[in-house]
C-alpha cells in the first residue's frame, strides 16, 4: 500500500491550496534550500513582463541575485543528479501493477527531456559576467541608492530605449537561466508530489517528529490563526513552534493546540 501511494502521488497533478490556508515550506536539505531560493527569486524575476521605469530595481535585484547563488553552488550539477535520480525511479515504479503507466510515461519523457537539455550546459550565468552593461550595473545594486542616474547613466540610458530593444536583452539574459529552471522547477514539482498532506495537532503550539530522512517540510496553515510556524531541524528530526505574530502579555510563543495539514517529502 506505501509504494502504491508513493507512486500515485508522484505522478498525478498537484491540488489546489485552499483558499483559507497560508502554505509554508521548510526544506531540510541544502540543496533544496537552494532551490527554493530561485523558485522565489524567478517569481520576482518575472521573464515573461517587459521591464521599465516602474520595474527594473526589482527586475534586476532578482536577476543579480540569481547570478549570485548559481555562482556559490553548482546548482546545474546538481539539478541533473535529481533528475538522473528520478530516471531511476521512474523506470522501477514502471514494474508496479497499480501504476498508472500513462501519467508515469509522460512524467519520464519529461524528466528525459529536461536531463538531456542540462548535459551539454557549462557553468550557468558564465557569459552574463561578460555583458557590458550587467558588469557595470551590478556593483552599484549593492549600494543605497546606487542606481540613480548620475551614477548609471548607462542604466538611464537602457530604460530610454525602445521596449522592444529592452525586451530583447531580457531575453538574451533570460537564455542563460531557461534550461536550469526547467529542471529545477520540475525536480521541485515532482518532489512535492511525492506526499500528500495529512492532518496534524501541534499541542499547546509545538510538535516535534523523528522520520525517515525527508528533503522538504510542507505546511497548510488556517489563515486566521494569529500565529506562524517557526521550523528547525535536519532530515530526520523537525521541529515546529507556533508564535504569535502579535506577542500576548509579552509572550510569543502559541499555547493553544493548532490544527493544521502537514506533507513529508522524501
Amino acid at each position: 500500500m506505501i509504494a502504491t501511494f508513493v507512486i500515485t502521488a508522484m505522478i498525478e497533478p498537484m491540488i489546489a491550496h485552499a483558499a483559507d490556508t497560508i502554505s509554508y515550506e521548510y526544506p531540510l536539505h541544502e540543496r533544496v534550500r537552494t532551490y527554493l531560493r530561485l523558485e522565489h527569486l524567478l517569481g520576482l524575476l518575472q521573464p515573461d513582463v517587459s521591464v521599465d521605469a516602474t520595474s527594473y530595481t526589482r527586475y534586476f535585484n532578482a536577476l543579480f541575485a540569481i547570478l549570485d547563488l548559481c555562482e556559490r553552488s553548482d546548482v546545474r550539477t546538481d539539478v541533473q543528479k535529481d533528475l538522473d535520480r528520478r530516471k531511476g525511479q521512474l523506470k522501477l515504479w514502471a514494474q508496479h501493477p497499480d501504476v498508472n503507466q500513462q501519467q508515469l510515461a509522460q512524467t519520464a519523457e519529461r524528466v528525459q527531456q529536461a536531463w538531456a537539455a542540462i548535459q551539454p550546459m557549462s557553468r550557468v550565468g558564465s557569459s552574463l559576467k561578460q555583458d557590458r552593461l550587467l558588469s557595470v550595473i551590478r556593483q552599484r545594486f549593492v549600494m543605497p541608492g546606487g542606481t540613480c542616474n548620475f551614477d548609471l547613466p548607462q542604466l538611464h540610458y537602457w530604460l530610454h530605449l525602445p521596449q522592444a530593444q529592452r525586451d530583447a536583452d531580457c531575453e538574451r539574459w533570460w537564455r542563460e537561466f531557461a534550461i536550469l529552471f526547467n529542471g529545477l522547477l520540475l525536480e521541485l514539482e515532482l518532489q512535492r508530489g511525492q506526499a500528500r498532506f495529512k492532518p496534524m495537532v501541534a499541542v499547546a503550539g509545538f510538535m516535534q517528529e523523528s522520520t525517515e530522512p525527508l528533503s522538504l517540510l510542507r505546511l497548510e496553515v488556517p489563515s486566521d490563526l494569529p500565529a506562524y510556524p517557526v521550523i528547525s531541524g535536519h532530515k530526520q528530526r523537525f521541529n515546529i513552534r507556533f508564535l504569535r505574530y502579535e506577542p500576548a502579555d509579552g509572550r510569543a510563543s502559541y499555547d493553544g493546540d493548532v490544527h493544521f495539514h502537514l506533507a513529508l517529502c522524501p
